[in-house]
């Protein structure tokens, strides 16, 4: 067996005891909705072309079975009460950190949105207000929360959707960030 595949099966041996034995890593079987209140258009890779305060709503269902380490399949809205854009999402939160007083978890889904898919071309090229290009968009994000009890909790959240170096075209991507409570059910 070659050396590197050697020592990349150790340390995926060495991550999954680690992960197994470690007593703070829980799975939490019950379903949980979150309602957050989240800055629209601001974050790191934010432009800040679109402005306001957004509500988002998620339901996230209970974690499948087949696939390791908390991973639940969720599905959600941002809305923009400034006419701006607003979102519904689907995809899956994976809980990448846990211990009895908080968690890291990753996002990955699709999002469809109302805003434009194409703007101006010269406001495009030198102030980069541009269009989402498609409607539907790769979303990205995470939220690191704290417990106040066994089901509930308070979060940052972050989230990003863009399709840059996916799909071609105007790519205006959006950042929300904010705070969500959650709470199962």
């Amino acid at each position: 067996m070659p050396r590197s595949l050697m020592k990349s099966n150790r340390f995926g041996l060495l991550l999954r005891l680690l992960l197994l034995s470690n007593p703070a890593v829980t799975l939490h079987a019950a379903p949980l909705y979150a309602v957050g209140v989240l800055a629209h258009d601001r974050g790191p890779f934010s432009d800040r072309h679109e402005d306001g305060v957004d509500l988002n709503v998620e339901i996230q269902f209970v974690p499948l079975s087949i696939i390791p380490y908390s991973v639940r399949p969720h599905l959600g809205t941002t809305l923009n009460f400034n006419g701006d854009t607003s979102a519904a999402y689907g995809g899956l939160s994976w809980r990448l950190y846990d211990t009895p007083r908080g968690f890291l978890d990753g996002i990955v889904s699709l999002a469809v949105h109302d805003g434009p898919l194409s703007k101006d071309k010269q406001g495009c090229k030198t102030r980069s207000d541009c269009g989402f290009g498609v409607r539907m968009l790769p979303r990205l994000g995470m939220e690191i929360g704290y417990r106040i009890t066994s089901g509930r909790s308070m979060g940052l959240f972050y989230d990003h959707m863009s399709h840059k170096w996916v799909i071609g075209g105007e790519n205006e991507g959006i950042d929300h960030i904010g705070l969500r409570y959650r709470q199962a059910f």
